[in-house]
């Protein structure tokens, strides 16, 4: 067995692993063979939550309507925070489902740092 990580990154990692079993699938950017960034994304309930970490203190996550992915290049977000991933991933997890009483509903201005998939990374 490996080595345990620093007390300091374990809630950090324990985020992930909650992602993890909440459904997230993965994106390694640019490439797996060389990670600057871990990016999960979640479709369910007519929305789509993701989060960009590129350290354990610096992530950002959203959730956007699925429906405004299909019109929109760059699609408002209903919700984003942006921290450390313990903070943000938990944040989003604890959303309630899309559309029900609780979810955010109201569509916001984008943060210029959150990739959506089919964006250019340049």
């Amino acid at each position: 067995m490996g080595e345990e990580p620093e007390a300091w990154l374990r809630p950090h990692l324990g985020a992930l692993e909650a992602s993890v079993r909440a459904g997230f699938r993965f994106s390694y950017l640019p490439a797996l063979d060389d990670v600057l960034a871990v990016q999960g994304i979640r479709v369910q309930d007519g929305a789509m939550d993701m989060y960009l970490a590129q350290s354990a203190f610096d992530a950002l996550a959203a959730r956007v309507r699925i429906d405004d992915l299909e019109f929109h290049d760059s699609p408002p977000p209903l919700w984003h925070a942006r921290g450390a991933v313990a903070d943000v991933v938990m944040e989003l997890l604890a959303l309630p489902p899309h559309g029900s009483p609780g979810a955010p509903s109201l569509a916001r201005s984008r943060p210029s740092e959150l990739w959506i998939p089919g964006d250019s990374l340049n």
